[in-house]
């Protein structure tokens, strides 16, 4: 009867340290598994502020941008005001080939200036604004390539990383 007490007793034993172990391997895989969740989230939190910081660059240029093309319209459309009202002149340095150089042509006192046609003054001014808005955009990608770019990361380079 002592041998059976004794089989029961190393069964009881064999099954309680069986039972241990198996627990003791369920919440080692548990507790490496809430590591990796817990810097997976360090990771993400970090990505998220980081983001959060190239949106407020991103906004601070193009507000910044955004307000130098609108002072450019308005200098533009003053400028094109103050020549229609004559308060100010284009001067265009231009050769006219159908005159010889080496004569000297009559002069008349009471004729007035050469002047560009109304189609001409037009374009003028639609040129001088797109000029302005394409400066604005290219001066606008290069503050965004280097404050944003260069300065972190961009948001779809760092996609694109953590996707490896």
């Amino acid at each position: 009867m002592r041998w059976k007490l004794l089989t029961l007793a190393a069964l009881l034993l064999a099954s309680m340290t069986g039972a241990a172990l198996y627990y003791r391997a369920l919440y080692q895989e548990a507790e490496q598994s809430r590591q990796r969740v817990e810097t997976q989230a360090e990771s993400r939190q970090a990505e998220i502020e980081q983001l959060s910081r190239q949106i407020q660059t991103i906004a601070a240029l193009d507000l910044q941008h955004t307000r130098e093309l609108e002072n450019d319209k308005k200098r533009i459309a003053q400028l094109e005001r103050d020549l229609a009202d004559g308060r100010r002149r284009l001067q265009i340095n231009a050769i006219c080939p159908a005159v010889p150089t080496g004569s000297t042509a009559a002069r008349m006192d009471d004729a007035t200036r050469a002047r560009l046609t109304d189609t001409a003054q037009r374009n003028y001014f639609t040129l001088r604004h797109r000029i302005e808005i394409t400066e604005q955009q290219i001066n606008g990608l290069q503050d965004y390539i280097r404050q944003v770019v260069f300065a972190g990361g961009s948001p779809y380079q760092q996609s694109k990383e953590t996707k490896k």
